[in-house]
């Protein structure tokens, strides 16, 4: 069981992995209960100043039943698909998690089959979801998600990807639209019509490659998802690269990375395509979205980002995080009311935020501020100073 209580001036508009308040006042009531066979947890939270008129919310909150090495919950919990800092391609915390039903394996041992021996240590998941049902062109429409990743050696870690939207309001939700969907039987010239299309899909890869050698501790990674298909495999691919170090003494231990994302579709080609913009679609006019907030990344379609950052962490469980970001936002230039962070155009703009978190009054303490350098455009958020002050603590 535990609370927190949160005060925000300006929530941020990009968001990355840490959890940033999402309206400018919070107060959070948890409790969980674990068992043999059966796990539960309640979460409730009000907020004030909220983007999608909803004060009251369950977020975090989920019932699940043991079966072997598989757990079968429904709920609303958090999904970061990907190994980015800053964001994911495909699932991150930029929306609010969706209502799902989900499937998951809960321990990542290696199979015995000699088939898949090769894979190491392995996770799967997968999900259904379900969205908003008032506010947006397709309400009730559903989101199948499905995830698995494998570590065919200690250094190399690989995921594959892929969700779908399906259903909804005026749109086919019968069992033969979801195994055309499965099949990749998506695109206007397999269905003939927009209207028959089975769903919206994004699919692809990551991985995270760390050095095999402990004296050079440094890492690759990245993430390319395909906003489109094409011959049944992803096509159209928006990306993301970083690399991390780390170190430690006895004044504690430090991480730092550098990462660049790119949605613009085809980005990592010579000829990216702007006017495809990824996380939308014909068949979905509200996007690739939960309750106003893009499901990937919180830079919405024809985004570039660069970030840079560090965290460093005391044996006290003092730690600082320090990111400086670089951004530009709808790079196509046309006014859209539907880009998150920047609707009437291009924006450029560099970020700068700074966390510190620390055991403090028999909880933990986090605060944070940020600031936004606008050079060039209007974004959603503005101009200026940003914070937030956090208090957590466990019953």
């Amino acid at each position: 069981m535990g609370f927190e209580i949160v005060g925000a001036e300006r929530p941020a508009e990009i968001r990355d992995f840490s959890s940033l308040p999402r309206g400018e006042s919070e107060v959070v009531a948890r409790a969980s209960w674990l068992g043999d066979r059966f796990a539960a947890g309640i979460s409730v939270s009000a907020v004030d100043s909220s983007t999608d008129d909803q004060r009251l919310r369950l977020d975090g909150s989920y019932f699940g039943v043991t079966f072997g090495n598989y757990m079968v919950s429904i709920g609303s919990l958090a999904q970061w698909w990907g190994p980015g800092w800053d964001s994911s391609l495909i699932l991150s915390t930029n929306a609010r998690p969706m209502p799902r039903v989900t499937v998951e394996r809960k321990y990542s041992d290696a199979s015995t089959w000699p088939v898949f021996r090769w894979l190491g240590p392995w996770r799967a998941v997968i999900s259904m979801g379900q969205a908003e049902g008032s506010g947006v062109a397709v309400p009730d429409s559903r989101l199948f998600a499905a995830r698995i990743s494998f570590r065919p050696r200690s250094w190399l870690e690989i995921g594959l990807s892929r969700t779908a939207q399906w259903c909804g309001d005026s749109r086919p939700c019968d069992l033969e639209t979801f195994v055309d969907l499965l099949a990749g039987r998506d695109n206007p010239g397999d269905s003939q019509t927009i209207e028959a299309e089975p769903g919206n899909q994004m699919a692809g890869y990551d991985f995270r490659m760390r050095s095999p050698w402990m004296q050079l501790p440094v890492a690759l990674y990245g993430q390319f998802i395909g906003e489109d298909e094409a011959g049944g495999l992803p096509a159209k691919f928006i990306e993301q690269v970083g690399l991390e170090t780390w170190g430690g003494s006895g004044i504690g231990s430090w991480r730092g990375r550098i990462e660049y994302s790119d949605t613009t579709c085809a980005a990592p080609t010579d000829d990216p395509l702007r006017a495809c913009q990824a996380f939308r679609s014909n068949s979905y006019p509200q996007g690739y979205v939960y309750r106003g907030r893009i499901l990937g990344h919180s830079i919405d379609n024809d985004g570039r980002a660069w970030s840079l950052g560090v965290l460093w962490v005391r044996p006290s469980g003092m730690s600082v995080s320090l990111t400086a970001r670089r951004l530009e936002l709808n790079r196509d230039g046309a006014p859209d009311p539907q880009h998150a962070t920047s609707p009437l155009g291009v924006t450029e703009l560099d970020q700068y935020e700074l966390q510190w978190t620390a055991p403090r009054f028999a909880g933990t303490v986090t605060m944070g501020v940020g600031y936004d350098a606008v050079s060039f455009g209007r974004p959603v958020g503005g101009s200026g100073l940003r914070g937030f002050l956090r208090y957590r603590r466990g019953l």
